[in-house]
């Protein structure tokens, strides 16, 4: 057999500070950048009665600031490259920052800040704001997730109720609700100590540097004491019978747990390799015989999950519809048996292989979830040995298989005959339908009738201030999202002032007269709302998205970055900085190049279309804080503008609540003008954008296409599903499936107020582009011509539309989008409830129409970003003309 691939050695430095802090500092210079990580022995074993979710619920209270950083912590990290998080487990809670070494000493002072400080900033407030995000947390993850009661009543079933391990990391929403500031600071002291605690550096870095910065910021904090083991009583019996649950899911699913051995006991690595041998893999025995032989599971899956008081070996099994979990238990049963008489070597070596390289993987990431620095605190915190982390790699790789039949017995399989006391719960779903019938895969399904769809009609209100409400109820959960649409946005602006409206959108919500940008984002997160600002082709937008609980307070949020915003100049010098510098960045995807040199190519110099609508580099270098004012004072305006509501709401109670906070806004926006209507090309064109040593070329060809009120744009839009709009087009199958050239191509309209840009786009092998030019021009002119659209053609793009139609109504947001670009575009309330009689209409006649119409192929243009020496002369060969040849520039 191969022998085993080995992990290097992983150097490090030691040193334990005076109150008791562990640091471990190791330098890797592969990167400009260092992994600061920090372990609490601390996590939910360490709670009692009472306290259940406090180490979950400090994880989220040590990111809202300290005595001497107030504040956001992510805040001042963030604007630095930072990535910053945490997590918490049964056992123990990190926190990681991962940043330029340039800003280690900034992490190092936060971090020992809000370990030796916390509690100067913790008020009652934060208290609550985060007891409320924590039982929102509990809702999204817990008691609104497929399957998400069995965190909890798995643990409940395994432990008596005084064990550390009785209850989920989150905790018991009862006792986080009822958790007092006195509670929690006297958890805090107790266990957010030094000697408590790792700290550790990974990356580049000076090791005599970063132990003194460690000493100068952790070591003045008092020590405290280690948290002590908890006592563990011991375990009952499981239940004889098995525990059933319902709940809303569509598969059944099985669980199968025994009571095993902690972490790093020896027989911790044997069970660990026996889980994977049993589900590692469609090699594996349990996906061999369940899934693919008997074919009665999804999937499945088998852990052996070793913590620091207890162990558990789990099996999951999904089954497919109709099929019994009593059979799938017994089936496992079986190759339990199986395992406990016999391992084959070869799949032992498998199982170790893959394990192994699994541990030498998680070495290539310093820092992050399960890094190099994550990976040595752990070591250190469980076995105070830091230089595990690669020796740990002999305890799996010196397993034999005599040794998993024997554990696999012991704890698992039992005597002959019998298992060892588990825990079997089965969540059951829908009511399961009989098994099907034997497939016949000659024979293709019929299609089943389109199920109908009617989208909602808004109620159409009028508030005070003279703007509109449209409303759509949605009572299923308690969720709303709103937003302000008023019309103008790109659309409306200059070329040479490009980025107006889209950054005007972006500095609202920057600071207002009354809170800063800080101020509204902490004000946001502890309510658990979205705000936004943002600005399309045809209109601008202020919005939020809340649970109807907080639809007050979150309303109010809106409406001041609506009316009050100040534009600080602080921020708008970050945000003009960082979007100049995102702007200048594009250019270095080939696909942006070749989308902008053909705005450029279709429209004059004077359209507002010619240019993106986040401006270039030198548009929004010429813009200032006053002519944001002053678009913001133009255009965000009530008369003429509209509000979307979609969600848990009453239309009439929405109304009174924002003519509350209207009632004395005044004033009407200019009627945006569509856009200078364009010039048709009227010959080919073919512009080479030169990037040496390009891999590949990226290719766009288009056009001027149509407008959104067009009376054709329906027919256009089923059009186009048939030549690009979706996999199976045309042009994919004749680019891709044909001729195996790209990986995909696409084709779409734009439409706007003005018309918009009609393009293909496909990025192909470099000796290859001019053949991609010539091979969509000619299904554009098959399409005109010899080939026009087949019956089944039309109708299969007329169902995937028509089919499709709903999903785009799933979401309270996806409500509010939708009816916000109806309004912006003139067109009744109940314009899209009628969109399958207006899609019955189309037919090969009209839509025959609309492509003479709206499609040129002898005014096409054509853009290809490549290395000119690969493709110049195939595309002159093409005798369009002579080939424009530039180089990549704004």
């Amino acid at each position: 057999m191969t022998p085993f691939s080995r992990p290097p050695e992983i150097a490090f430095q030691k040193q334990t500070l005076s109150n008791g802090l562990d640091v471990i500092v190791r330098r890797d210079p592969r990167l400009p950048i260092v992994a600061v990580n920090l372990w609490y022995h601390v996590g939910s074993k360490n709670e009692r009665h009472g306290q259940r979710g406090f180490a979950h619920l400090f994880e989220h209270l040590m990111f809202e600031g300290s005595q001497h950083f107030p504040g956001d912590f992510f805040k001042p990290l963030q604007p630095k490259g930072a990535y910053v998080n945490g997590s918490t487990s049964p056992d123990r809670t990190n926190y990681i920052i991962d940043l330029p070494t340039a800003h280690l000493e900034l992490a190092l002072a936060m971090e020992s800040d809000r370990m030796g400080h916390l509690l100067a900033a913790l008020s009652e407030e934060k208290l609550e704001i985060q007891k409320g995000v924590v039982q929102n947390e509990y809702r999204q993850n817990y008691a609104n997730r497929p399957y998400g009661s069995v965190s909890r009543v798995l643990p409940e079933a395994l432990y008596p109720p005084d064990h550390p391990y009785h209850w989920p990391t989150i905790g018991a929403m009862e006792d986080v609700a009822a958790a007092s500031l006195t509670q929690v600071e006297s958890f805090f002291r107790r266990f957010y100590v030094p000697s408590n605690a790792s700290f550790c550096l990974v990356g580049d870095l000076d090791e005599d540097r970063a132990f003194a910065l460690a000493e100068r910021y952790f070591d003045p904090i008092p020590g405290g004491v280690p948290a002590m083991r908890p006592p563990v009583p011991e375990v009952t019996s499981p239940p004889a019978d098995p525990i059933l649950l319902r709940d809303r899911v569509e598969l059944n699913r099985l669980y199968l747990t025994w009571h095993t051995v902690p972490q790093f006991h020896p027989d911790d690595a044997p069970l660990g390799l026996a889980a994977d041998i049993l589900a590692r893999g469609r090699s594996s025995r349990l996906y061999r015989r369940l899934v693919l032989d008997q074919q009665i599971a999804q999937n499945v899956s088998v852990y052996q999950s070793g913590r620091e008081l207890a162990g558990t070996f789990g099996i999951m099994v999904t089954l497919r519809p109709g099929q019994s979990w009593e059979v799938a238990r017994d089936l496992i049963d079986a190759e339990l048996a199986g395992l406990a008489r016999q391992v084959d070597p070869d799949e032992l070596h498998r199982a170790q292989t893959g394990r192994l390289g699994a541990l030498i993987y998680a070495l290539e990431s310093l820092g992050g979830f399960g890094g190099v620095a994550d990976r040595l605190n752990a070591y250190n915190i469980y076995l105070g040995d830091p230089e595990r982390i690669t020796s740990d790699f002999d305890r799996f790789a010196q397993v034999t298989p005599d040794q998993i039949s024997e554990v696999v017995r012991r704890w698992i399989a039992g005597e002959v005959g019998t298992t060892a006391p588990r825990v079997e719960l089965v969540v059951l779903g829908r009511s399961g339908s009989p098994a099907p019938e034997p497939l016949n895969r000659a024979q293709a399904p019929a299609a089943a009738t389109p199920v109908p769809f009617r989208a909602p009609i808004p109620e159409r209100l009028t508030l005070r201030c003279g703007a509109e409400l449209w409303a759509i109820a949605r009572r299923d959960l308690p969720v709303v999202t709103a937003s302000l649409a008023v019309p103008g946005g790109a659309g409306v602006v200059a070329p040479d002032r490009a980025g107006l409206a889209s950054l005007t959108a972006a500095m609202l919500d920057e600071g207002t007269t009354t809170r800063s940008a800080v101020d509204l984002a902490i004000e946001a997160e502890s309510i658990a709302t979205s705000l936004w600002a943002s600005a399309g082709w045809d209109g601008s937008y202020v919005g939020l998205r809340c649970l109807t609980s907080n639809l007050d307070a979150s309303l109010n949020l809106a409406i001041d970055i609506l009316r009050n915003p100040t534009f600080p100049e602080a921020e708008w010098n970050r945000i003009q900085n960082q979007s100049l510098a995102a702007l200048r960045a594009r250019r270095d995807r080939a696909e942006t190049v070749a989308a902008l040199t053909l705005l450029r190519a279709l429209y004059e110099a004077d359209h507002p279309y010619q240019v993106p609508a986040d401006g270039t580099p030198s548009s929004v270098e010429r813009l200032d804080r006053e002519r944001l004012r002053q678009f913001h004072a133009e255009r965000y305006l009530p008369a003429g503008s509209a509000w979307i509501v979609a969600g848990d709401i009453d239309p009439q109670a929405i109304a009174r609540q924002l003519d509350d906070r209207l009632g004395d806004w005044s004033g009407t926006a200019p009627e945006p003008i569509p856009p200078i209507a364009p010039a048709s090309a009227s010959r080919r064109r073919i512009i080479l954008v030169h990037r040496p040593d390009a891999p590949q070329s990226n290719v766009r060809v288009g056009q001027i296409g149509l407008h959104r009120r067009e009376e054709d744009y329906l027919d256009a839009i089923v059009l186009n599903q048939i030549l690009g709009g979706q996999f199976s087009s045309r042009l994919n199958e004749s680019l891709r499936e044909q001729r195996g050239m790209t990986y995909g191509v696409r084709s779409a309209f734009d439409a706007r107020r003005g018309a918009g840009p009609f393009t293909v786009s496909a990025a192909v092998q470099s000796d290859r582009a001019a053949e991609a030019v010539e091979e969509i021009v000619r299904e554009i002119e098959l399409l005109l011509g010899d080939r026009p659209p087949s019956d089944r053609e039309l109708d299969d793009a007329k169902r995937s539309l028509l089919e499709g139609h709903a999903r785009h109504f799933e979401t309270p947001s996806d409500l509010v989008s939708r009816f916000a670009s109806l309004f912006l575009h003139g067109f009744p309330a109940d314009h899209h409830a009628r969109f399958a009689e207006r899609l019955a209409a189309v037919s090969l006649d009209s839509m025959a129409q609309a492509a003479a119409r709206r499609l040129r192929p002898e005014g096409l243009v054509a853009v290809v970003v490549a290395d000119a020496d690969d493709v110049l002369k195939p595309l002159e060969a093409l005798g369009w003309g002579p080939v424009e040849r530039i180089d990549v520039s704004e």
